[in-house]
């Protein structure tokens, strides 16, 4: 273990691991001649060790070293609360195979195949180091430091036969940590190929998911993989007959496809259908690869639609529970809970920004006429063809909701009374145009609408609603079919 003279006020301190001694010293004459100061290790171990004395600012390391590699102790560093925010460069000469994946999986900031071009080693290190938000704190000792750790003491636990294992292992954690940090459907499956990628790249791998708003996919593709390949992909996965309708995919290029190889050698393509135990299947993996790659790895891909399936019926099951929370069950509106919370923001909207919004609250008139008539069936069945309706008869930046019976509430952001107004006219000539199936052809359901608007930041939504609730019942009283306000 080596250093440079102490480092001046614009030079970064960095942690050169390597057991090249050749290559070792590469690094660090290019350091040192862009004005950085060195410290060596020959593995991992020995940086381990440097680091229960050191603080610098990167750490650029090899990833094949004896005793302790790359990935391993860039692990340790990340897994170390006194280290995980030191930024780390991984280096290597293989660019294929398992070298990017575990590079992902083990938490290197950058992950770089070894060339002619070392400039650009110093250039990445240098960008690492200065966007690092690592805390400017005392220095903290590394937990093996406290357990008074040698050389000697660390010994290769990864021998071939649990290498498998290992990288099985760190898939399902991938996955499951980037569970507990994304609830969006489409960042979730773009995460999830992003972890996958680097065992297909550079073919073409894509993900498909059914859910309630219909068949998602999502897939990203090396320089090797043509629009011939892409469309033969999709091809396959819609002759599994897994979706009614064949997907179409929004494919992605590998944002660093410039770093790999131009050719597939013996193609293969694959498709795993992803469901968890119990559940119809959600969605779908299928990926166009090297056979050597598809047979090296085929155990993980299996896990990786495993995952998949679990991952994609979570969020499934996350979005429905969701839905059904904000959502009425009868008329698929907002249920009155959420309507009301919504305009609670808005109006918190208005009152930062000086907008206007006005409500309507709206009643359908007789409806127990109708409920006494025809049955609750009947009044179930004209509650929801009124409620689309209405949807379909507000703006688009309009909200509606049923807040209760045959009473619904709608805001209408950036509008004063009089534009309410005309809204709430059109609304209610709109819905009375056409009759209600399993009604008399010449029966009608009307509306009575209630408006108000709001009066400036001293207004609550509780003064807001009684003055509309109040003009509502005078469109009641004053013989229904007609807005007041």
């Amino acid at each position: 273990m080596t250093s440079a003279t102490p480092k001046g006020p614009q030079s970064l301190q960095v942690l050169l691991v390597d057991d090249n001694p050749i290559q070792l010293s590469l690094l660090r004459h290019l350091f040192q001649r862009h004005g950085h100061l060195t410290i060596e290790a020959r593995n991992g171990a020995e940086a381990l060790i440097v680091l229960a004395t050191e603080f610098p600012d990167v750490v650029v390391s090899d990833c094949v070293m004896p005793l302790l590699d790359g990935y391993q102790f860039c692990r340790l560093v990340k897994d170390d609360r006194a280290t995980r925010h030191l930024p780390v460069l991984l280096l290597t000469a293989q660019g294929a195979g398992l070298a990017r994946f575990w590079a992902k999986t083990c938490g290197a900031d950058r992950f770089l195949v070894k060339g002619r071009d070392l400039d650009h080693v110093v250039e990445v290190a240098t960008a690492l180091a200065r966007q690092s938000s690592r805390p400017h704190t005392a220095h903290a000792v590394p937990r093996l430091a406290q357990e008074n750790f040698g050389v000697d003491a660390i010994q290769r636990r990864l021998a071939q036969a649990l290498e498998q294992r290992l990288v099985e292992t760190a898939l399902r954690d991938s996955v499951a940590r980037l569970y507990t940090a994304e609830h969006d459907t489409p960042r979730l499956i773009q995460g999830f190929v992003e972890i996958l990628q680097e065992l297909v790249l550079p073919g073409a791998l894509l993900v498909a998911y059914l859910g309630e708003d219909g068949l998602w996919c999502h897939g990203v593709h090396g320089s090797s993989a043509g629009a011939e390949d892409r469309q033969a992909l999709q091809q396959a996965l819609a002759d599994q007959g897994l979706f009614q309708a064949p997907p179409d995919c929004h494919w992605h290029p590998a944002a660093d496809d410039d770093e790999r190889r131009r050719s597939l050698r013996d193609p293969i393509l694959r498709v795993f259908p992803a469901s968890t135990p119990g559940y119809p299947v959600v969605g779908a993996l299928a990926f166009i690869t090297e056979r050597r790659s598809a047979e090296d790895h085929e155990r993980l891909f299996e896990i990786a639609a495993e995952e998949l399936g679990r991952l994609l019926s979570l969020e499934d099951s996350r979005l429905r529970l969701y839905h059904q929370a904000i959502r009425d069950p009868l008329t698929g509106l907002y249920n009155r809970k959420h309507i009301l919370d919504m305009l609670g923001m808005e109006l918190d909207q208005c009152g930062r920004f000086g907008q206007g919004l006005s409500v309507m609250l709206v009643d359908l008139d007789h409806f127990k006429a109708v409920n006494d008539r025809f049955g609750h069936a009947a009044g179930d069945q004209v509650l929801g063809v009124m409620a689309q309706r209405m949807a379909f008869g507000l703006r688009k930046v309009d909200q509606l909701g049923r807040i209760g019976g045959e009473e619904f509430l709608a805001y209408c952001p950036q509008t004063d009374l009089e534009g309410a107004r005309a809204l709430a006219e059109r609304l209610r000539e709109q819905v009375a145009i056409d009759s209600i199936p399993g009604l008399p052809a010449n029966d009608r359901v009307t509306l009575s609408i209630g408006l108000a608007t709001w009066e400036g930041p001293e207004d609550t939504p509780e003064r807001l609603l009684s003055r509309a609730d109040k003009a509502l019942y005078r469109a009641k009283a004053e013989g229904r079919n007609r807005v007041v306000g």
